[in-house]
């Protein structure tokens, strides 16, 4: 017996009913407003995929695709890719992980830039100083 969605087009309401057979049951009417206009929607689906596709998937060089090393925004999106990739493994929480360092990078990067612009202006750059600015313009708090 499957479980079918329907959809109300007078009061845009979305309901589910057990079905016996494959065949809309007679009578059928939408819960909130009584409506027997409803139509049965299209539900969504989950595709398991194995370790060795998954991996496949990993490997394709598509996934590289638009792909800046010297853009935070860039690599934030390409891991958040790479999580949906890896699923569960990756966590419930890797998109919020991804968006916390992409956020503490673009402040990072923010304060360089107006700590850069202060030593400009004032035309004392110490080579110190930009050295460990570049040491660290590629740490995006990857662990």
């Amino acid at each position: 017996m499957p479980i079918y969605e329907y959809l109300c087009p007078q009061c845009n309401g979305r309901f589910q009913k057990l079905v016996y057979g494959f065949r809309d049951p007679e009578g059928l009417a939408c819960p909130r407003c009584g409506s027997t206009d409803v139509r049965r929607a299209i539900s969504r689906v989950a595709v398991l995929k194995s370790e060795e596709s998954r991996i496949e998937a990993l490997a394709d060089p598509s996934m590289l695709a638009g792909l800046d090393e010297n853009d935070p925004r860039s690599i934030a999106r390409w891991a958040k890719k790479l999580g949906k990739e890896l699923g569960e493994e990756a966590g419930d929480d890797w998109d919020e992980m991804v968006d916390e360092m992409l956020e503490e990078e673009l402040q990072r990067k923010e304060k360089g830039e107006e700590a850069e612009t202060d030593e400009e202006e004032e035309g004392t750059a110490s080579s110190a100083t930009t050295k460990k600015s570049s040491s660290r313009a590629d740490d995006l708090g990857w662990v």
